[in-house]
């Protein structure tokens, strides 16, 4: 087997690329370039030298987040139509915000790493739990990556459900700003519901969806009535962050009516190397600090154990990286 040299000098490479995109959200360069600018011009409003953003452009552009024209002897660059809505300030589904978030959770994680090695894997705790910290993500990078793709993602899986076609009553289970449900809301006029989410991250939850008009049919709340049952249940990333997912999901199994749904959405390793390198570098934290992973088969028995019927749908496309999304079904009795 050849080494793979040119894996790792590519792994060299984009940590460049990523450093330049940080400094053009910083600047908000692709606000600038929204209308083609040349490099000089572009210099000028930053308060930079035309030379080296000139090189900086060219490396953009190679990645195509860049346009670039020529007029007469001059280069112009401007934002893609493509890359504009997510990495313009302006644009419905802007996540620069919280991309700059998890680069910087990530290379925080790899100057720990070392230590972390030194010392065995720590028992679960809540530490990434703390309401405010939560509520405060969910206001930024949260509903920027939930804007951006989560919200259609859900969308696309929920066309597929029967359930969805008829008067029902979802629990969005650590639903975080409530765009999930709120998009979901729009799209299934018959669709009522329940964010549920920590004290103040439900009242971010509430304030959206009371701006989006729809908190005539979903509400949200850090608790959950003893006897409230559901039709379906969005449980995205959440068993991630439980210390016992076999027992929620026993929980979550009777608070379905029959015949009802659970829909679960969550970072899964297989067999596969390549299916494990888009996953495993933004879970190894998780990982690290004791939060479950779940491997190949471990889902699907663990919603067995609990008395689900279970389908399996496959990956789909998630903020940093594809989740694995079962469809689990309680059985009429």
């Amino acid at each position: 087997m050849t080494f793979p040299v040119t894996l790792i000098d590519r792994l060299a490479a984009e940590s460049v690329l990523a450093d330049c995109l940080q400094l053009a959200l910083q600047h908000h360069l692709f606000d600038f370039l929204e209308a083609p600018l040349s490099a000089k011009l572009l210099a000028e409003k930053v308060g930079w030298h035309a030379e080296p953003t000139a090189h900086l452009l060219e490396l953009l552009w190679s990645f195509g987040l860049l346009d670039r024209q020529q007029e007469g002897e001059s280069l112009y660059y401007s934002s893609t139509s493509v890359v504009r809505p997510y990495l313009c300030q302006s644009g419905e589904r802007y996540r620069g915000d919280a991309w700059q978030y998890r680069l910087q959770a990530l290379r925080g994680f790899g100057h720990e790493l070392n230590s972390m090695l030194k010392q065995p894997l720590p028992q679960y705790s809540d530490q990434l739990l703390h309401d405010a910290t939560w509520a405060a993500a969910a206001r930024g990078q949260i509903a920027q990556e939930q804007r951006a793709l989560t919200a259609d993602t859900a969308c696309a899986i929920a066309a597929t459900v029967e359930q969805f076609n008829r008067p029902a009553r979802m629990l969005d289970m650590g639903g975080g700003p409530g765009l999930v449900s709120i998009s979901l809301a729009q799209r299934f006029i018959q669709l009522t519901g329940v964010v549920q989410d920590l004290p103040l991250t439900a009242g971010v939850a509430q304030d959206n969806l009371h701006i989006a008009g729809v908190s005539d049919r979903f509400s949200a709340v850090s608790e959950l009535a003893e006897d409230d049952c559901f039709d379906i249940i969005w449980c995205s990333s959440f068993l991630h962050f439980v210390a016992d997912p076999v027992q929620t999901l026993a929980k979550l199994y009777r608070r379905l009516k029959p015949g009802g749904v659970l829909i679960s959405a969550h970072a899964r390793l297989s067999h596969d190397p390549q299916q494990v390198s888009r996953v495993l570098p933004f879970f190894l934290p998780l990982l690290m600090r004791g939060k479950p992973v779940f491997h190949h088969g471990q889902m699907v028995h663990m919603l067995e154990e609990a008395g689900f019927r279970v389908e399996d749908r496959g990956e789909y496309a998630f903020p940093m990286a594809p989740l694995h999304v079962h469809c689990a079904f309680k059985v009429d009795r």
